[in-house]
């Protein structure tokens, strides 16, 4: 994944035989077509969330999960309905902790210092796979320490039940 990300010029994603997007390495990054190839494309891989539509306008959506949290996720919302079970992504350079405000719930698991950064894993209701986010190296955490983690809207990614991806406003992933 990584000689494709770095050597290629166009990639083409597949899984089970079936074609998924083909593309630059910037599209498939920037602008995945479903929730496969986002979590294909990306390493350490993208956050999943699990939650339904409470609101949809043209400046996005407002997601809100079985806990009560709410993530907006700036998305062209057009032909979603308040209550329809959503996934947003957010990969881990774009998740934010310890901000107040909209977001989820989490429990510290690990961190992983790398020297120049450091990777905070946590797990959250909401999301099934756990959570993954790139915080400054210097930055403590205790194991199962509880904190609030979100995501700026237009960082977001937005899947519908089948996996498909909502069109993310103001992106427009440019040729490598």
């Amino acid at each position: 994944q990584v000689e494709a990300m770095t050597l290629a010029d166009k990639i083409v994603v597949l899984s089970g035989g079936a074609v998924q997007q083909v593309g630059t390495p910037n599209e498939l990054y920037h602008a995945p077509a479903n929730q496969f190839v986002a979590g294909f494309i990306g390493s350490p891989k993208m956050n999943f969330l699990k939650g339904t539509v409470e609101s949809a306008d043209a400046a996005g959506v407002l997601v809100r999960f079985d806990s009560g949290d709410t993530q907006r996720v700036a998305v062209d919302a057009a032909g979603l309905q308040r209550g329809a079970s959503v996934t947003v992504g957010v990969r881990p350079e774009h998740l934010l902790v310890g901000a107040a405000g909209e977001g989820v719930v989490a429990k510290t698991m690990a961190v992983e210092s790398l020297g120049d950064a450091a990777y905070l894993y946590a797990e959250a209701a909401v999301a099934p796979d756990g959570l993954i986010a790139r915080i400054p190296p210097l930055d403590t955490y205790r194991t199962g320490e509880a904190l609030r983690v979100h995501a700026d809207a237009a960082h977001c990614h937005l899947f519908d039940e089948q996996g498909h991806a909502f069109r993310r406003l103001g992106v427009h992933a440019k040729a490598a």
